[in-house]
Formats: structure tokens, C-alpha cells, sequence
């Protein structure tokens, strides 16, 4: 079996081959810039419970759009992402990598669960019926597509889909895409100095020894 330690090595050799029909490109939102919109959904998890954004509030999130049986875009991306959170050290425990399955009809949780724990167990494995998906594909911005050469073996497909990650705020808002083939150390980078960056609490005055504390 391939390690993981192997995609990442191969991950430059892959992106020259063609994309094995993921999709390269971005929707139409810029891959920099915040996004003032939460984003807003409901799935479940790979072990059935139901979770929505509100569940991730407070939390930075890293979301990729694939399906398991994508053969070597979706795992070069999850790949890239364990990497980045290891790369970050501590600051890890600020983010939450999450994989939305665009195929749930064939990703079952159990599936879902074998294949999520490959890459790295932090990953949030999400799935749900066909018009929770595609609310979530929608809120995002993101789309996917199946392709059946023939229809007489409909069972053999693959989905064109959005291949960027989205990293999000502790609201649910967007803080730019990372487009596919961006390098760990660059994307470790940038997340690094959003999380270094964000406001600390304000102090509450009313606490003994805080400026204008009541004495």
C-alpha cells in the first residue's frame, strides 16, 4: 500500500499528468479576498451524527470537495492538508481539516471512515443525501460533475469536481482558496499568519488587576 509520505514525494508528478477529470479550476470567487458570507449547511459525520457550520464555530476550517474513488487528485490534496497540519505545530489544534464527499451514494460512512483514517485521522468526513450535498456544494461555490462514457455500465463513472481547498474563519466566513498544487510550506505559511494575526480577547475591566478594574 502506498504511505502517505510516497503521495506527498509524488505529488509534483502528478500534477503534470492530467487531472484524472477533478477540477483544476476555481469557481468564479476570487482564490484571495475574505468573503463576508457564513457559509451554511447540515451533513452528517462518518459515524452518522448530524452536524452543521454552528457545530465548527470557533473553529478555522480547511474543506475539500472530492469522492473516494477519485484516483490521484483527491489523494494528493488530503495529502497536502495533513501535511499543512503538521506543519503547523500547536496551531494545529485551531483548525479542523474536513472532506465532503460529492458522491455519497457510493461513500458510505464506513467507507468514508477507512479511507479518511489513511491520510489522517484529524480529517471531519462528511456525507449526506443528494440535496444536502448539493447545498453544501452550492454554499460553497463549488460544483462537481459525472461523466458515464457508457451508459450501459453506468458504474463506471468519475466526477469532474472543484479541486481547491477553502480555508474558513471561526464564523463560517471565506479566507481564500488554495488552489490545487499550491506547496505545503506556502499554504502552512499563510495559514500561520491568520491564526498569529487574529485580535486577542479584550480584557474584561471588571477583572482585579485589568486597566480601570474596580478597586
Amino acid at each position: 500500500m502506498l504511505s502517505r509520505r510516497f503521495l506527498i514525494a509524488a505529488m509534483p508528478c502528478c500534477l503534470l499528468a492530467r487531472p484524472s477529470r477533478a477540477e483544476t479550476g476555481d469557481s468564479a470567487e476570487p482564490v484571495d479576498g475574505p468573503d463576508a458570507q457564513p457559509r451554511r449547511w447540515m451533513m452528517e459525520d462518518a459515524y452518522g451524527n448530524a452536524l452543521t457550520n454552528e457545530d465548527f464555530e470557533g473553529k478555522y476550517l480547511l474543506i475539500y470537495f472530492g469522492y473516494t474513488g477519485c484516483p490521484d487528485v483527491c489523494p494528493t490534496s488530503l495529502a497536502t492538508i495533513s501535511a499543512v497540519m503538521d506543519a503547523l505545530g500547536p496551531l494545529a489544534d485551531q483548525v479542523t481539516p474536513i472532506f465532503v464527499t460529492v458522491d455519497p451514494d457510493h461513500d458510505t460512512a464506513k467507507l468514508m471512515q477507512e479511507y479518511l483514517s489513511y491520510f489522517d485521522k484529524r480529517f471531519v468526513g462528511l456525507r449526506g443525501p443528494r440535496a444536502y450535498t448539493d447545498h453544501m456544494v452550492q454554499a460553497f461555490n463549488a460544483r462537481y460533475e459525472y461523466n458515464i462514457p457508457d451508459p450501459s455500465h453506468p458504474e463506471r463513472y468519475s466526477i469532474d469536481h472543484t479541486a481547491s481547498i477553502a480555508f474558513m474563519d471561526p464564523q463560517g466566513r471565506l479566507i481564500r482558496r488554495f488552489p490545487h498544487g499550491f506547496a505545503v510550506e506556502d499554504m502552512a505559511r499563510r495559514i500561520t499568519a491568520t491564526l498569529e494575526a487574529k485580535p486577542a480577547p479584550a480584557a474584561n475591566p471588571l477583572d482585579t488587576g485589568a486597566p480601570g478594574a474596580a478597586q
